[in-house]
């Protein structure tokens, strides 16, 4: 696996799991995804494509990313590709873990960088450690994703993320 699919299958997994709880929460059906085209038409996301987004399965399209924008209220794009704090900061947990564990980044810089603060930790300890430096992380993935972002599609944004990694090794050091 390249860098790029190891973090695309992270990211895709975890924003369907988050939209997944966002639509729990406020009881929508997968059925109800949605949005209003130029002749006024109301286009549906089918629950078949909506069910694969929220296994993580399915490529976020521009399409789907606006059904989902228009459903959830959202005012611009990184609301749904990045729906809260919390979301953001399980993520960079999740990449962390993800580079220590993954033979994907096996004898990489940036593991090795990694594994000397985060080697012989625990899962909550590492989210620990990201809790007690969030402002330092969060500032980073805000600076290089913006709401408004180039990327339309979530691959596409897993693509940037990936970039993002040489951001990471730069404020592995800082901690």
């Amino acid at each position: 696996m390249t860098y790029k699919s190891v973090i695309e299958e992270l990211y895709c997994k975890l924003l369907g799991i988050e939209l997944k709880r966002i639509l729990n929460e406020r009881e929508m059906l997968q059925n109800q995804i949605g949005y209003e085209t130029a002749e006024g038409e109301i286009e549906l996301l089918s629950e078949t494509t909506v069910g694969q987004i929220l296994k993580g399965k399915r490529n976020i399209s521009f399409n789907a990313s606006l059904a989902f924008q228009t459903s959830l209220d959202y005012k611009n794009p990184r609301e749904l590709f990045f729906p809260s704090i919390e979301f953001e900061l399980l993520l960079i947990e999740n990449i962390i873990s993800t580079i220590l564990i993954d033979p994907t980044f096996e004898n990489t810089f940036l593991k090795k960088l990694i594994a000397k603060i985060f080697s012989n930790v625990s899962k909550k300890e590492v989210s620990q450690i990201i809790e007690k430096n969030k402002e330092i992380y969060l500032d980073s993935l805000s600076s290089f994703i913006s709401d408004f972002p180039e990327e339309e599609t979530s691959h596409q944004i897993a693509e940037k993320l990936t970039y993002w990694l040489s951001e990471l090794a730069c404020l592995i050091p800082q901690i």
